[in-house]
């Protein structure tokens, strides 16, 4: 738990970059002990909320990409009033997310979904703001439609997951504020964006 809690408090802030970038070095180990301790916290199925004003600038891309991998680690938020909020974003469903309130209780809304978390993208929205709407992948669906079945096979799933979605951030506008989560961290999901890097070994 050591580990999840220093990446949560910015202790470890270059890992992300690190993980992203693909190359290999010491920040490997340190992400495994970060996994490792996410996985021992409790996973969240339900909606969650990343919200971003990037995404309108690549909005084509998760047109073009039903099925998107991520490799970092992912922050989202739960709360009712970042569901409500409106605004460009990511709207997705969780399956394994961890809440991390039991590791820092000053964000109790936070969602983090580990490396290499699956989605599959259900809709772009355009317009002044742009969200798009995902659901994580189940452990053992594939990353891509079989064959000649022409997705059907999960039809009836994405249809009733956007459904949710939609009813949930319609449902939690009105309610009390909670936590909104801020920060370098609502980065594009799937997407390798070369960043500065912050990664220093003896940091």
């Amino acid at each position: 738990m050591a580990a999840v809690y220093l990446y949560l408090d910015r202790e470890w802030e270059w890992l992300d970059p690190a993980i992203l970038e693909g190359t290999v070095g010491a920040h490997l180990p340190l992400a495994r002990c970060a996994a490792s301790g996410l996985r021992r916290l409790p996973s969240y199925r339900g909606p969650a909320i990343v919200h971003t004003s990037s995404v309108g600038m690549v909005a084509d891309w998760y047109r073009e990409n039903q099925f998107v991998v991520d490799h970092g680690f992912w922050t989202a938020s739960t709360s009712a009033s970042a569901l409500s909020e409106g605004g460009p974003g990511f709207l997705v469903w969780s399956l394994t997310g961890r809440l991390t309130r039991a590791v820092d209780p000053y964000a109790p809304g936070r969602l983090v979904f580990s490396p290499r978390t699956r989605f599959k993208v259900l809709q772009v929205n355009a317009g002044r703001q742009p969200r798009v709407l995902m659901r994580e992948l189940f452990p053992l669906e594939p990353s891509e439609h079989p064959v000649g079945s022409g997705g059907e096979h999960t039809e009836w799933l994405d249809e009733g997951t956007v459904t949710e979605l939609e009813r949930a951030a319609a449902e939690s506008s009105g309610r009390d504020a909670v936590d909104i989560i801020t920060g370098p961290r609502e980065r594009l999901p799937g997407m390798i964006v070369t960043t500065k890097s912050a990664r220093q070994a003896g940091r």
